[in-house]
């Protein structure tokens, strides 16, 4: 069976995505490219925004369109939440959720034996979370070890799509870890729904997580997205000692009004994001900060925005992730008064996005000349000789090596900046 895949959305959901492809692999399919003619097709959703819901379905009305036999499977956080109108459509044959994503590949098989199968195959929100180590198709490997949100933000819909907040136990992530080192993977990236609630349902916490798997003979550890008052003084001193926690935060800031925030429902103040901006910086002083931004939420004026530009203005970060605000059907901030029109949206972005490239131009700059570890992920299309990766800190990177391979990882010097990358030779 020839099978396709289409990700949108979170790195959650890129990762589910992984374990799904592997697991495809391992059932003897063969994996196409999602714009070749294939006997299945998996979209996996996203449905943060109303614009991603239309994605997706356009998505798989494009898919009929290159195969009509072909069969066209919805799972995922779109799929959880709206069943009743996705079954609806001719071109979807299945519609699984967040909880079930593995048994697509059942539902497939079973139909292709002319077995009858229900379109509606959602379970109850549970999120997903595979026991095993399923591999992954990159030279990093991505770990999720939380799915599921307690939080009610007033603009977001995923804890309806992935239930409440869950975790596996550290003994099974440590398993998982030690299992892609052996497979040969210097770094693994622990991520989920809202990370920093690993633990509440194990008795344990994201800190004590990052502890033990700092402590074994594996390899370096990368975490994604954290909010601005979820990185204590015990995480930090991790941070401080361990060179194999690597020195890249990404937080979630989404707004430096502290009054949108409040309409957002954000449990913190803009002023906690620019005091541990600066507790990172001064303990690892090139570490990388990603920072998520929300352009446009309602009651967002032109003083909101310019105390957005001044708390960043007065904080260490080193690029900004820039979201336009789209009301999502169901979620609080969809009803709110004091709308911000499209054109003043799409103005105030391109001024972050401005802000943005100086800022990581800037930094860019700032590490010629620094030795970095670099681990190689792929050759370059462009450059003979050269292989495309990422620094520790999260740089992406040209570097001159021939001959190497994939998860190699090498000590470099970064000589210059091109584009959005460095270069960087061996040391």
């Amino acid at each position: 069976m020839r099978i396709a895949i289409k990700t949108f959305g979170c790195k959650a959901n890129s990762t589910d995505s992984d374990a799904l492809f592997l697991e495809a692999k391992r059932r003897g399919y063969e994996i196409v490219d999602e714009n070749a003619s294939a006997d299945a097709y998996v979209i996996n959703t996203c449905t943060v925004t109303e614009n991603a819901d239309r994605d997706a379905r356009h998505q798989a009305n494009r898919f009929k369109r290159q195969n009509q036999g072909a069969l066209v499977a919805m799972v995922g956080c779109y799929a959880q939440v709206a069943k009743d109108s996705l079954v609806q459509l001719p071109e979807v044959d299945f519609v699984v959720g967040t909880a079930n994503k593995f048994k697509v590949l059942d539902h497939f098989e079973r139909a292709f034996k002319n077995e009858f199968l229900s379109k509606d195959q959602v379970e109850p929100a549970k999120g997903f979370l595979p026991e095993q180590f399923p591999g992954s198709r990159y030279a990093r490997a991505t770990i999720k070890v939380q799915d599921g949100c307690n939080y009610r933000c007033s603009f977001c819909i995923i804890p309806e799509a992935r239930g409440r907040s869950r975790s596996l136990p550290i003994d099974i992530i440590e398993n998982q870890v030690v299992q892609a080192y052996r497979e040969g993977f210097k770094e693994v990236v622990l991520t989920g729904i809202h990370l920093a609630h690993y633990g509440w349902d194990q008795n344990t916490d994201l800190v004590e997580l990052v502890k033990r798997l700092l402590k074994i003979d594996g390899p370096r550890v990368r975490l994604s997205s954290l909010d601005p008052f979820e990185i204590p003084a015990e995480l930090l001193e991790l941070f401080k000692t361990h060179e194999k926690f690597c020195p890249h935060f990404h937080i979630a800031l989404q707004s430096g009004s502290d009054s949108v925030l409040s309409g957002m429902r954000r449990i913190y103040q803009a002023k906690e994001f620019v005091e541990i901006t600066h507790k990172i910086n001064s303990l690892r002083p090139d570490t990388f900060i990603g920072v998520d931004v929300i352009v446009g939420f309602p009651g967002e004026g032109e003083k909101e925005f310019q105390e957005t530009i001044d708390c960043l203005n007065q904080s260490y970060w080193t690029k900004l992730h820039v979201f336009s605000f789209s009301a999502r059907k169901g979620t609080s901030a969809a009803s709110l008064d004091r709308k911000v029109p499209d054109n003043i949206i799409a103005e105030r972005s391109e001024v972050l996005r401005k802000l943005s490239d100086k800022t990581y131009l800037n930094f860019m700059n700032s590490q010629i000349g620094k030795t970095k570890k670099v681990i190689l992920e792929r050759p370059s299309k462009k450059h003979p000789n050269v292989w495309l990766g990422h620094t520790d800190n999260y740089l992406p990177t040209y570097t001159l090596i021939s001959p190497a391979h994939a998860k190699m990882e090498v000590t470099c010097e970064v000589f210059k900046v091109d584009g959005d990358r460095v270069w960087t030779t061996l040391k």
